[in-house]
């Protein structure tokens, strides 16, 4: 009898879950869950080359109310000058990430924390987005939480998710137009106010995938739901409204120009797509995984045309939009890079969360199967190790060294890594990526020769600064500090989780009065 007076007091504190509407609480319980995982040790190293010239960017608007190239000290190009027309104002890439990065430092004062804030806190928004995306489809509720879940477990998304950069801004608004075009699909009645909002926002993040999202709409309509392809067309042109004037501001750019060479050659668009493919293998979907779909699909074989019937204008779109991104980056991309496909990485987290999906509703065990080898094939010990462990990389000592020795009016002379340089010092910095005059480096104070090269204009700059230390007179200090090709960069293949113990030591030279 005690026993079961208990037993009743215990169950009448329990929650009862199915009061509540899981489309109100499931969204706080995952915020919650994505915090503790984008967020701690955001300023744990240094801001790398890319971020840096970021942070610089979005910082000029502090001073002068738009992107600037450069500063009364400091060129921020990468690109020797082709990113700024000839006042000096930054047209390479749009600007909405610029200025949400100059209003975080305008709240928040500047540090790599607040350089990384509004990034980790749009992947966050990704992962509540890939949750909502698979409501909007009618799926239920464990799909939708696996999809969600899938992609916070996606170690790569995390770290795209963790740069100074515009990645995860990617991510989110693409999902974001994924979701207004599914609500479109239904008929909702706020859905081409958002599918607006977002595509626009979309193309002044990065242009590209705005045309790679309308375009995948437009193929996805006319193969099936020709009828509704008429009442895009009032919100397509709305968009196009927002965009045109960009296009035409932007006009004196040529990205042509800088990489016509790479731009529309077949055999570099066809090793590009084959490398795009192969990263997505290698750092998102095991490809051990496809034995699982094919044994998934066996257990429901008699059921794989009614599955397809029920989920082919949503997945179908998917896997389109998926098609045309490899596409479009192989032809159009300077470089192969994983970054580029940031969009995909959300899409791929629904698809293996529709597989396994399958696999829950073949065998409660198969589903859990699959969750597991999605869980073994991502390294969470070491980004758990990077949340929780500090780091050091080559431009905390560089940059530690300038901040103890060096005077204001210093020039320093870099190979490569002239960005962090600028944005912690605030001294002049010669080299790296900029195109400058090299001979303005005979009267830097401090140079700086990087162990690795990453391209041919940095071998002209070591080269030129090698030859001028060996006919000078400096005098060598090597810091306690790694002398890593980039100080960490987002790329999985070349992102380090824990400071480089068998490397040598950075080096920095000072010239003998």
């Amino acid at each position: 009898m005690h026993d079961d007076n208990r037993r009743k007091r215990y169950n009448d504190n329990m929650i009862d879950w199915k009061k509540y509407n899981p489309d109100h609480y499931l969204p706080v319980i995952i915020l919650i869950i994505s915090l503790m995982v984008f967020l701690p040790n955001l300023n744990r190293h240094h801001l790398w080359q890319d971020e840096a010239q970021t942070a610089l960017i979005s910082k000029s608007i502090l001073s002068n109310g738009i992107p600037y190239g450069h500063d009364e000290k400091n060129s921020y190009s990468q690109e020797s000058g082709a990113e700024n027309n000839k006042d000096g104002i930054y047209k390479w890439h749009p600007w909405i990430p610029f200025y949400i990065h100059a209003a975080v430092f305008q709240l928040f004062g500047q540090s790599d924390f607040a350089a990384r804030l509004p990034d980790a806190l749009f992947g966050i928004g990704t992962v509540l987005m890939c949750f909502w995306t698979m409501r909007s489809t009618g799926r239920g509720v464990r799909i939708s939480l696996l999809a969600a879940g899938i992609l916070i477990l996606i170690v790569p998304f995390l770290l795209l998710s963790r740069q100074c950069r515009y990645y995860s801004m990617v991510s989110f608004f693409s999902m974001a137009c994924i979701w207004s075009y599914f609500l479109f699909l239904q008929s909702k009645k706020y859905a081409r106010i958002l599918l607006v909002g977002s595509t626009a926002i979309l193309f002044h993040i990065q242009m590209i995938y705005g045309a790679i999202f309308l375009m995948t709409m437009f193929i996805h309509l006319v193969l099936v739901k020709r009828k509704m392809f008429g009442q895009v067309l009032i919100p397509a042109a709305v968009i196009l409204c927002f965009v045109v004037p960009w296009i035409f501001y932007t006009s004196d750019i040529s990205y042509q120009a800088r990489y016509g060479q790479l731009i529309y050659n077949q055999e570099i668009s066809k090793g590009f797509l084959l490398d795009f493919i192969r990263q997505l293998f290698r750092y998102v979907i095991p490809f051990y995984f496809l034995i699982f779909i094919y044994i998934v699909g066996v257990w429901q074989r008699k059921n794989i045309g009614f599955i397809w019937k029920t989920t082919k204008v949503f997945t179908g779109f998917n896997f389109l939009f998926i098609t045309l991104v490899l596409i479009v980056l192989a032809v159009t991309a300077p470089n192969s890079f994983f970054r580029y496909l940031i969009p995909l990485l959300p899409i791929c987290a629904i698809l293996l969360a529709e597989i396994t999906e399958l696999g829950f509703k073949s065998h409660p065990v198969l589903g859990y199967a699959g969750i597991f080898l999605i869980l073994i094939y991502q390294p969470l010990p070491s980004y758990f190790y990077e949340l929780t462990h500090g780091f050091k990389g080559p431009m905390e000592g560089l940059v530690t060294h300038l901040r103890q020795y060096a005077g204001p009016t210093d020039t320093v002379a870099i190979s490569y890594g002239d960005m962090p340089i600028k944005w912690y010092t605030g001294l002049h910095v010669i080299g790296g990526l900029t195109g400058e005059n090299l001979e303005n480096t005979r009267n830097a104070r401090w140079v700086i020769i990087r162990k690795y090269v990453n391209c041919a204009p940095v071998i002209n700059v070591k080269q030129h600064l090698e030859s001028q230390v060996q006919k000078g007179q400096y005098r060598k200090y090597v810091l306690d500090a790694p002398d890593t090709p980039y100080e960490n960069r987002e790329d999985p293949q070349n992102h380090l989780f824990r400071t480089a113990t068998e490397e040598d030591k950075v080096v920095i030279y000072e010239r003998i009065p």
